[in-house]
């Protein structure tokens, strides 16, 4: 393989990755490394063997609205927690969202129709339209620091290890019932 053929793979892998860990950082309270795995688990197509053939290529059965959907479903039934759930659907989500706007698109209507995949044509893996998207996500992901309490950029171990030590004060109105 060309070394621009690699450079660009990994230009698009890692932007899948970001986009995904931004998008349930960003968006949710669930760790952001469900986003990393799974913005780029719709590329793990390049590891099925070229002799598999047609559903089992790149763009093929795992950038599909189906897959998603049983990947979610499976997730959910793992751990029965609806925001892992919604995270997982922000970062496989925005893979075919990204993907669906370059010219190859994706196929929505897999397994009703292999052929149709609407594109819009855009160069979304191009230099400057990859900035873009790394630059939005930097922008929630400074948005979401932003908006945080002090207390939630705080290691969870040091927050629960805080509260267990931590005693109630009472109030005034507590003291008085007590007396």
């Amino acid at each position: 393989m060309e070394l621009g053929r690699v450079l660009f793979l990994l230009s698009a892998f890692a932007t899948h990755s970001f986009i995904g860990y931004a998008l349930v950082r960003g968006c949710t309270d669930v760790d952001p490394r469900l986003g990393l795995v799974l913005g780029l688990l719709p590329d793990s197509d390049f590891l099925f063997p070229a002799d598999w053939g047609w559903p089992f290529v790149h763009r093929g059965l795992t950038h599909t609205p189906l897959f998603a959907i049983g990947l979610l479903a499976g997730l959910y039934l793992v751990n029965r927690n609806r925001s892992v759930t919604l995270a997982g659907g922000l970062a496989i989500g925005s893979h075919l969202a990204i993907d669906s706007l370059s010219p190859m698109g994706i196929r929505w209507l897999f397994p009703l129709k292999t052929t149709w995949n609407p594109s819009l044509g855009l160069a979304v893996h191009s230099p400057t339209a990859t900035a873009l998207l790394w630059m939005a996500a930097l922008g929630l992901l400074a948005f979401r620091a932003i908006q945080r309490p002090s207390h939630d950029r705080e290691p969870a171990t040091d927050r629960k290890h805080k509260h267990e030590t931590e005693q109630p004060t009472p109030t005034p109105d507590a003291t008085t019932e007590l007396e």
